[in-house]
């Protein structure tokens, strides 16, 4: 039985309307989509504490796809779009967001107050908080991976997101009580998944067989129009659209969609051992070894750095031994397009290729573009650039026969980036029990660690970092040495 809890927020409906307007205007007026703000917007919905709201404001304000498809519709500024202007919009949604966290207030509230045994679902960015703020001893805090071996039986599950088919088929299907906390667009968005199986089922009685056996003719229901944003349901659809590796991967956390983002939102962070350039999602060690956020991380914090290029290796011949099938196929498409760039390189020269690649939508500087196809980058930076090589390759196909062959390399670029991630939270959690209690895990123990030779590791690669600053990195990334670029890209 699935009941809702509905968190009231009139204003954040209408911003949420006024943003699908903004967006549709651009849409309509030149064309072009802004995917990351669907992103950006679906994070926001799902957010129950403020610091996620906060890490969303500096990732829009520096965020710069509107900009660059004004530009490439004709050298447009967003000044040209006066109140229709979407950034303007996400920006005072996020704000508003900020102040006025209801889902956070409903969602504890409701958690703290409830006299029944419960099992409260939480992204795993979201574990820490609600433990902080969990009173309630009836109350167990878990992320999705944990309840599919937790004991659910006559317990009420809580979730407060709703991401798309995949949670629809799973809550339809449980016997527990449900409870769903939700903004109004969210329950909106279920309904719509609840009418469609409904039709489902009505075409099944509504068959020729299913008559004839019966003699009753079936009518059906009326269609159950609902108000749901354009934007919300079109960050849905792609969710549903994703393959069920990287979506089970993620599950209902926000990292695979702040992943698809090409603007990274960047920290400089100087410690009392160098200048660090990460980016804000990345996940760094506390002095006691537990994990957080680096947007979390205050001045004055001592910080363990994940050391990605050591272990990057090693995460990927753990994804090849594990997914043999899968990973062949990565790599073949990562050796495609590497072959396509260093023809064209060895044909036009880095200047003249740099120049026509440009034309075809290349979004890099120079001096990045004379990495691609060399070293352990596996694919480029953004999608953009991949689609401008191949372009510029198959110069004489239309469009959407470039689109066609791209689509099965970006499909493995999503499935490379999602996997190592995923396999990167394996190993940091298993770094983590090893900081904490001194136990070496199964990944570590297959990459031939022992506490000895792990304890060196640590100490070589990653020594106690003291903040002594930390800001918003405006500038373009790709000013950074290479090396703290693909650092980043890790």
């Amino acid at each position: 039985m699935i009941k809702f809890k509905n968190i009231p927020d009139n204003e954040l409906d209408k911003l949420i309307k006024k943003l699908d307007e903004k967006i549709s205007f651009v849409n309509s007026e030149f064309g072009f989509e802004l995917k990351s703000y669907g992103n950006i917007l679906r994070i926001a919905v799902n957010a129950i504490h403020k610091e996620t709201v906060e890490n969303l404001i500096e990732r829009v304000t520096i965020n710069k796809e509107l900009e660059r498809a004004l530009d490439n519709a004709g050298g447009y500024t967003p000044d040209y779009l006066n109140e229709n202007n979407p950034k303007e919009g996400l920006l005072e949604m996020l704000i508003y967001l900020k102040n006025n966290l209801s889902k956070q207030q409903v969602l504890l509230e409701f958690l703290n107050k409830t006299d029944k045994k419960t099992i409260a679902v939480f992204d795993n960015n979201d574990l820490n908080f609600v433990t902080r703020n969990m009173r309630n001893r009836k109350v167990e805090v878990m992320p999705f991976s944990a309840l599919k071996k937790a004991d659910t039986k006559n317990k009420v599950l809580v979730f407060h997101s709703f991401n798309g088919q995949k949670d629809f088929d799973y809550l339809y299907n449980l016997d527990n009580e449900i409870r769903l906390i939700l903004y109004k667009q969210e329950k909106n968005l279920y309904y719509k998944y609840l009418d469609q199986r409904k039709k489902q089922i009505e075409e099944e009685i509504k068959s020729i067989n299913r008559f004839k056996i019966c003699g009753v003719e079936y009518i059906g229901t009326r269609d159950n129009v609902t108000d749901i944003s354009t934007t919300i349901n079109g960050i849905v659809s792609r969710l549903d659209e994703m393959n069920g590796k990287a979506y089970e991967g993620y599950k209902n956390e926000c990292d695979l969609l702040l992943n698809e983002i090409d603007d990274k939102l960047i920290y400089k962070v100087t410690s009392n051992r160098a200048i660090l350039f990460l980016e804000s999602n990345d996940t760094v060690f506390t002095e006691k070894g537990e994990l957080v956020k680096l947007r979390e991380i205050r001045v004055g914090d001592k910080i363990r750095i994940y050391p990605k290029e050591e272990l990057a290796e090693n995460l990927y011949q753990v994804a090849v031994e594990t997914e043999p099938d899968i990973f062949g196929r990565v790599e073949e498409h990562a050796i495609y397009w590497k072959q396509l760039i260093n023809e064209l390189r060895n044909k036009m020269g880095d200047d003249f290729l740099y120049q026509k690649l440009k034309e075809k939508g290349l979004r890099i500087l120079p001096a990045t573009l004379a990495t691609y196809g060399k070293g352990y980058r596996k694919f480029p930076m953004f999608n953009n650039d991949l689609r401008a090589i191949f372009r510029l390759y198959y110069h004489d196909k239309p469009d959407n026969e470039i689109d066609a062959i791209l689509k099965p390399i970006l499909k493995s670029k999503t499935t490379y980036n999602s996997t190592m991630i995923v396999l990167g939270r394996g190993l940091k959690q298993e770094l983590r029990l090893f900081l904490m209690k001194n136990k070496i895990g199964e990944i570590l123990q297959k990459r031939n660690f022992n506490e000895n030779t792990l304890q060196t590791f640590v100490d070589d690669f990653m020594p106690i970092h003291n903040v002594t600053d930390k800001e918003v990195f405006c500038d373009n990334i790709e000013i950074l040495e290479e090396t703290t670029l693909q650092q980043i890209e890790l």
